[in-house]
Protein backbone atom coordinates (compact mmCIF):
# COMPACT_ATOMS: atom_id res chain seq x y z
CA UNK A 1 0.00 0.00 0.00
CA UNK A 2 1.25 3.32 -1.12
CA UNK A 3 2.84 5.78 1.73
CA UNK A 4 -0.15 8.18 0.82
CA UNK A 5 -3.11 6.12 1.51
CA UNK A 6 -2.10 4.70 4.58
CA UNK A 7 -4.53 5.80 7.52
CA UNK A 8 -2.42 7.17 10.69
CA UNK A 9 -2.77 5.42 13.76
CA UNK A 10 -3.06 6.72 17.57
CA UNK A 11 0.37 7.65 18.37
CA UNK A 12 0.82 9.50 14.81
CA UNK A 13 -2.13 11.78 15.46
CA UNK A 14 -0.43 12.07 18.99
CA UNK A 15 2.91 13.66 17.60
CA UNK A 16 0.95 14.94 15.25
CA UNK A 17 -1.30 17.31 17.84
CA UNK A 18 1.77 18.16 19.87
CA UNK A 19 4.35 18.95 17.59
CA UNK A 20 2.13 21.40 15.62
CA UNK A 21 2.88 24.97 16.38
CA UNK A 22 0.19 26.48 18.18
CA UNK A 23 -0.06 29.65 19.86
CA UNK A 24 -0.98 29.61 23.59
CA UNK A 25 -3.54 31.61 25.07
CA UNK A 26 -2.83 34.71 26.20
CA UNK A 27 -3.23 34.43 29.73
CA UNK A 28 -6.21 36.35 31.24
CA UNK A 29 -4.93 39.78 33.20
CA UNK A 30 -5.75 39.60 37.05
CA UNK A 31 -9.00 41.71 37.50
CA UNK A 32 -8.31 45.70 38.11
CA UNK A 33 -10.15 45.64 41.54
CA UNK A 34 -9.78 42.47 42.88
CA UNK A 35 -8.32 43.80 45.82
CA UNK A 36 -10.71 45.86 46.81
CA UNK A 37 -12.91 43.09 48.71
CA UNK A 38 -9.69 43.15 50.93
CA UNK A 39 -9.24 46.43 51.53
CA UNK A 40 -12.87 46.79 52.78
CA UNK A 41 -12.31 44.00 55.43
CA UNK A 42 -9.19 45.39 56.62
CA UNK A 43 -11.38 48.84 57.37
CA UNK A 44 -14.19 46.47 58.71
CA UNK A 45 -11.88 44.44 60.84
CA UNK A 46 -10.28 47.88 62.04
CA UNK A 47 -13.67 49.52 62.69
CA UNK A 48 -14.52 46.78 65.07
CA UNK A 49 -11.64 47.03 66.78
CA UNK A 50 -11.95 50.93 66.91
CA UNK A 51 -16.00 50.45 67.51
CA UNK A 52 -15.05 48.00 70.66
CA UNK A 53 -12.83 49.97 72.12
CA UNK A 54 -15.42 52.86 72.52
CA UNK A 55 -18.08 50.05 74.03
CA UNK A 56 -15.41 49.43 76.17
CA UNK A 57 -13.68 53.07 77.28
CA UNK A 58 -16.41 55.42 75.75
CA UNK A 59 -15.97 58.01 73.07
CA UNK A 60 -13.18 59.52 74.15
CA UNK A 61 -10.95 56.73 73.45
CA UNK A 62 -12.01 56.25 69.93
CA UNK A 63 -11.40 60.03 69.44
CA UNK A 64 -8.07 59.08 71.05
CA UNK A 65 -7.30 55.71 68.59
CA UNK A 66 -8.25 57.69 65.56
CA UNK A 67 -6.28 60.34 66.53
CA UNK A 68 -3.34 57.75 67.48
CA UNK A 69 -3.57 56.03 63.61
CA UNK A 70 -3.91 60.05 62.18
CA UNK A 71 -0.02 60.44 63.81
CA UNK A 72 3.47 59.74 61.34
CA UNK A 73 3.76 56.56 63.48
CA UNK A 74 0.25 55.16 63.42
CA UNK A 75 -0.22 55.83 59.73
CA UNK A 76 3.17 53.35 59.21
CA UNK A 77 2.08 51.36 62.18
CA UNK A 78 -1.02 50.51 59.19
CA UNK A 79 0.85 51.01 56.26
CA UNK A 80 2.81 47.99 57.41
CA UNK A 81 -0.08 46.10 58.41
CA UNK A 82 -1.57 46.41 55.25
CA UNK A 83 1.49 45.61 53.22
CA UNK A 84 2.23 41.95 55.24
CA UNK A 85 -1.48 40.96 54.16
CA UNK A 86 -1.16 41.54 50.59
CA UNK A 87 2.23 40.15 50.44
CA UNK A 88 0.90 36.96 52.40
CA UNK A 89 -1.92 37.23 49.57
CA UNK A 90 0.01 37.39 46.91
CA UNK A 91 2.35 34.51 48.03
CA UNK A 92 5.66 36.61 48.55
CA UNK A 93 6.98 35.19 51.11
CA UNK A 94 10.38 37.57 52.33
CA UNK A 95 8.63 40.74 51.85
CA UNK A 96 5.83 39.51 54.28
CA UNK A 97 8.44 38.50 56.59
CA UNK A 98 10.44 41.74 56.30
CA UNK A 99 7.09 43.77 56.60
CA UNK A 100 6.29 41.51 59.45
CA UNK A 101 9.46 42.42 61.63
CA UNK A 102 9.36 45.75 61.42
CA UNK A 103 5.79 46.25 61.98
CA UNK A 104 6.73 44.19 65.28
CA UNK A 105 9.77 46.20 66.29
CA UNK A 106 7.23 49.16 65.62
CA UNK A 107 4.56 47.39 67.84
CA UNK A 108 6.96 46.42 70.79
CA UNK A 109 8.95 49.88 71.04
CA UNK A 110 6.50 51.83 70.75
CA UNK A 111 3.81 50.33 73.25
CA UNK A 112 3.18 51.79 76.45
CA UNK A 113 3.94 48.98 78.45
CA UNK A 114 7.13 48.02 77.20
CA UNK A 115 8.52 51.61 77.41
CA UNK A 116 7.29 52.29 80.94
CA UNK A 117 8.66 49.07 82.12
CA UNK A 118 12.17 49.96 80.63
CA UNK A 119 12.37 52.97 82.67
CA UNK A 120 11.03 51.78 85.58
CA UNK A 121 13.94 49.19 85.84
CA UNK A 122 16.26 52.38 85.43
CA UNK A 123 14.61 54.64 87.94
CA UNK A 124 13.04 52.27 90.46
CA UNK A 125 16.26 52.80 92.57
CA UNK A 126 15.47 56.55 93.10
CA UNK A 127 11.45 56.15 93.74
CA UNK A 128 11.40 57.10 97.07
CA UNK A 129 13.86 59.35 97.34
CA UNK A 130 12.37 63.01 99.12
CA UNK A 131 15.03 65.15 97.65
CA UNK A 132 14.20 68.15 100.13
CA UNK A 133 14.77 66.02 102.67
CA UNK A 134 17.85 65.30 101.89
CA UNK A 135 20.67 66.48 103.79
CA UNK A 136 22.17 69.69 101.87
CA UNK A 137 24.61 70.15 99.40
CA UNK A 138 27.37 72.17 99.00
CA UNK A 139 27.61 71.61 95.10
CA UNK A 140 25.36 70.00 92.84
CA UNK A 141 26.40 69.19 88.91
CA UNK A 142 23.34 70.00 86.92
CA UNK A 143 23.87 67.69 83.69
CA UNK A 144 23.39 69.31 80.88
CA UNK A 145 20.58 68.05 78.12
CA UNK A 146 17.72 70.02 79.64
CA UNK A 147 17.23 72.81 77.52
CA UNK A 148 17.60 74.30 74.12
CA UNK A 149 17.76 77.44 72.14
CA UNK A 150 15.25 78.76 69.97
CA UNK A 151 15.90 80.40 67.13
CA UNK A 152 16.48 83.95 68.52
CA UNK A 153 18.57 83.04 70.72
CA UNK A 154 16.93 82.61 73.36
CA UNK A 155 17.42 79.42 75.98
CA UNK A 156 14.21 77.50 76.92
CA UNK A 157 13.67 73.95 78.63
CA UNK A 158 13.42 71.33 76.92
CA UNK A 159 12.04 67.84 77.17
CA UNK A 160 14.00 67.52 80.27
CA UNK A 161 13.67 70.43 81.58
CA UNK A 162 12.95 68.96 85.25
CA UNK A 163 17.09 68.98 85.62
CA UNK A 164 16.75 73.14 85.44
CA UNK A 165 13.54 73.31 87.91
CA UNK A 166 14.56 70.72 90.74
CA UNK A 167 18.04 72.91 90.68
CA UNK A 168 16.52 76.01 91.28
CA UNK A 169 13.74 74.76 93.41
CA UNK A 170 16.40 73.28 95.79
CA UNK A 171 18.41 76.38 95.66
CA UNK A 172 16.31 78.58 96.93
CA UNK A 173 14.91 76.23 99.80
CA UNK A 174 18.23 76.49 101.26
CA UNK A 175 19.34 73.09 99.93
CA UNK A 176 22.52 73.94 98.17
CA UNK A 177 24.97 76.24 97.84
CA UNK A 178 26.60 76.39 94.63
CA UNK A 179 25.23 74.82 91.44
CA UNK A 180 27.29 73.56 88.49
CA UNK A 181 25.91 73.31 84.70
CA UNK A 182 27.72 71.18 82.84
CA UNK A 183 26.75 70.36 78.59
CA UNK A 184 28.80 71.14 75.10
CA UNK A 185 27.58 70.71 71.40
CA UNK A 186 29.33 69.00 69.55
CA UNK A 187 28.26 70.63 66.54
CA UNK A 188 26.81 73.98 66.25
CA UNK A 189 24.36 76.11 63.86
CA UNK A 190 26.41 79.32 64.44
CA UNK A 191 29.01 81.17 66.97
CA UNK A 192 25.67 82.59 68.35
CA UNK A 193 24.19 79.16 69.51
CA UNK A 194 24.80 78.89 72.96
CA UNK A 195 26.05 75.71 74.96
CA UNK A 196 24.15 73.47 77.07
CA UNK A 197 25.86 74.60 79.97
CA UNK A 198 25.33 78.27 78.72
CA UNK A 199 21.83 77.27 78.30
CA UNK A 200 20.58 76.18 81.89
CA UNK A 201 23.41 78.97 83.76
CA UNK A 202 20.87 81.52 81.85
CA UNK A 203 17.49 80.32 82.79
CA UNK A 204 18.55 79.00 86.77
CA UNK A 205 19.99 83.00 86.77
CA UNK A 206 16.18 84.20 85.34
CA UNK A 207 14.69 82.22 88.46
CA UNK A 208 16.16 84.13 90.93
CA UNK A 209 19.57 82.32 91.13
CA UNK A 210 22.27 84.53 92.19
CA UNK A 211 24.79 84.86 89.64
CA UNK A 212 27.53 83.74 91.47
CA UNK A 213 26.52 80.89 92.69
CA UNK A 214 26.10 79.03 89.14
CA UNK A 215 29.41 77.78 88.01
CA UNK A 216 29.94 76.08 84.00
CA UNK A 217 31.75 73.07 83.03
CA UNK A 218 32.24 71.74 79.84
CA UNK A 219 31.92 68.29 78.65
CA UNK A 220 30.42 66.36 75.28
CA UNK A 221 28.81 63.43 77.15
CA UNK A 222 28.54 62.21 80.58
CA UNK A 223 31.77 60.49 80.75
CA UNK A 224 33.56 63.86 79.46
CA UNK A 225 31.43 65.90 82.36
CA UNK A 226 32.67 63.20 84.94
CA UNK A 227 36.32 63.77 84.05
CA UNK A 228 36.31 66.94 84.03
CA UNK A 229 33.98 67.31 87.50
CA UNK A 230 37.15 65.08 89.09
CA UNK A 231 39.11 67.43 87.74
CA UNK A 232 37.46 70.22 89.42
CA UNK A 233 36.72 68.44 92.44
CA UNK A 234 40.27 67.89 93.18
CA UNK A 235 41.65 71.57 91.87
CA UNK A 236 38.87 73.23 94.50
CA UNK A 237 38.40 70.41 97.09
CA UNK A 238 34.60 71.73 98.41
CA UNK A 239 34.11 70.96 101.77
CA UNK A 240 30.49 69.67 101.57
CA UNK A 241 28.68 67.30 100.17
CA UNK A 242 28.50 66.99 96.50
CA UNK A 243 25.44 65.51 94.05
CA UNK A 244 24.42 64.67 90.91
CA UNK A 245 21.37 66.46 89.28
CA UNK A 246 20.00 64.80 86.34
CA UNK A 247 16.82 62.49 84.84
CA UNK A 248 16.33 59.57 87.26
CA UNK A 249 16.93 56.83 84.05
CA UNK A 250 20.01 58.62 83.21
CA UNK A 251 21.39 58.42 87.20
CA UNK A 252 22.37 55.00 87.37
CA UNK A 253 24.94 55.68 84.46
CA UNK A 254 26.31 59.13 85.41
CA UNK A 255 26.45 57.54 88.97
CA UNK A 256 28.52 54.38 87.77
CA UNK A 257 31.12 56.82 85.85
CA UNK A 258 31.81 58.77 88.93
CA UNK A 259 32.31 56.10 90.73
CA UNK A 260 35.04 54.89 88.48
CA UNK A 261 36.71 57.65 89.06
CA UNK A 262 36.83 57.37 92.98
CA UNK A 263 34.42 60.20 93.52
CA UNK A 264 32.11 60.43 96.05
CA UNK A 265 28.43 61.76 95.45
CA UNK A 266 25.00 61.71 95.87
CA UNK A 267 22.06 61.10 93.32
CA UNK A 268 19.58 63.68 93.37
CA UNK A 269 16.56 62.48 90.63
CA UNK A 270 14.50 64.65 88.68
CA UNK A 271 12.54 64.39 85.33
CA UNK A 272 11.07 60.75 86.10
CA UNK A 273 9.39 59.26 82.79
CA UNK A 274 7.97 55.90 84.25
CA UNK A 275 4.04 56.82 84.61
CA UNK A 276 1.13 55.26 86.60
CA UNK A 277 -0.93 52.37 84.52
CA UNK A 278 -3.75 54.47 82.49
CA UNK A 279 -5.59 53.27 79.36
CA UNK A 280 -4.62 54.60 76.32
CA UNK A 281 -4.46 54.00 72.75
CA UNK A 282 -0.56 53.20 73.02
CA UNK A 283 -1.04 49.90 74.65
CA UNK A 284 -1.56 48.61 71.22
CA UNK A 285 -0.72 51.19 68.62
CA UNK A 286 2.72 52.83 69.06
CA UNK A 287 3.53 56.27 69.99
CA UNK A 288 6.19 58.78 69.39
CA UNK A 289 6.85 59.52 72.96
CA UNK A 290 6.94 55.62 73.99
CA UNK A 291 9.41 55.28 71.15
CA UNK A 292 11.11 58.23 72.27
CA UNK A 293 11.56 56.54 76.06
CA UNK A 294 12.12 53.17 74.66
CA UNK A 295 15.02 54.51 72.63
CA UNK A 296 16.36 56.52 75.54
CA UNK A 297 16.35 53.32 77.83
CA UNK A 298 18.03 51.02 75.17
CA UNK A 299 20.69 53.98 74.97
CA UNK A 300 21.48 53.95 78.77
CA UNK A 301 21.27 49.16 78.66
CA UNK A 302 24.10 50.12 75.20
CA UNK A 303 26.30 52.15 77.62
CA UNK A 304 26.53 49.88 80.57
CA UNK A 305 27.29 46.66 78.05
CA UNK A 306 30.35 48.80 76.78
CA UNK A 307 30.94 50.90 80.02
CA UNK A 308 30.53 54.40 78.41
Amino acid sequence: MAFWKRKKNWEDEYDEYYAQDRRAEPAKKPGRFRFVPHVFLLIFLGSLFVGGAGLVSGPAMVEKLLTAMATPVGLVWLGLIGLVYFCILNRQAWPAVTGFGCWLILTIGGNQLVSNWLAETLEAPFQDIDIFQLEPFDTIVVLGGGTSSRQNGRSQLGINGDRIATAARLFHAGQVTRLICTGTQTFRSSPDDLHPHEEAAEILIGLGVPRESVLQMRGENTSQEMANLKTWLDRNNPEGRVGILTSAWHLPRAIRLAESLGLEVSPVPSNFVSLPFVPSPHLVIPGGRELMVTGNMMREYLARLVDR
